[in-house]
């Protein structure tokens, strides 16, 4: 029989294994904040989306009622399509049949989901407001990231 010429064994050296552990940590550093704020990005659009959408059936109450609210100024509940999200959503600012028409949906992030800090509105004129962690104030758009400051 032949005898191997590399007689060390099969193992990995101390060196090889530092190696090995630091690219791991890199990779590590680098892929976990950019993977977590992907998903941040997601639940994000998720809210906007479900916002826009809830602003849609608002103004189907309207076409119905002629009112956004009912006679009482009670804002219909939308928070069913909101269940499964990491947002709340609130309406707000139904005033009764006599008064002018207008509203304000806001979805706020829930703590319980990695969402604290985040707020998103709409109104009956379409207009938008957001604040999240980065901006830390009231914005005239919705920020779509955690790291944007401004629209």
């Amino acid at each position: 029989m032949k005898k191997l010429a590399n007689t060390r064994g099969m193992g990995f050296s101390l060196i090889e294994l530092l190696v090995v552990v630091a690219i791991v940590g890199i990779l590590g550093a680098v892929g976990v904040p950019m993977y977590t704020d992907h998903i941040t990005r997601g639940k994000i659009a998720q809210a906007t989306e479900l916002l826009s959408e809830a602003k849609v059936r608002m103004e189907q109450v309207y076409n119905s009622n002629r009112s956004y609210g009912n006679s009482d100024g009670e804002c219909p509940d939308l928070s069913g399509s909101f269940s499964d999200s990491s947002f709340s959503l609130a309406v707000s600012n139904c005033p009764g049949t006599d008064a002018a028409p207008t509203f304000t949906l806001t979805a706020t992030g829930q703590s319980s989901k990695g969402m604290s800090g985040y707020s998103y509105t709409i109104d009956q004129n379409g207009s938008k407001t957001s604040t999240t962690p980065a901006s830390g104030e009231s914005v005239n758009c919705w920020l779509m990231s955690k790291g944007a400051a401004s629209c």
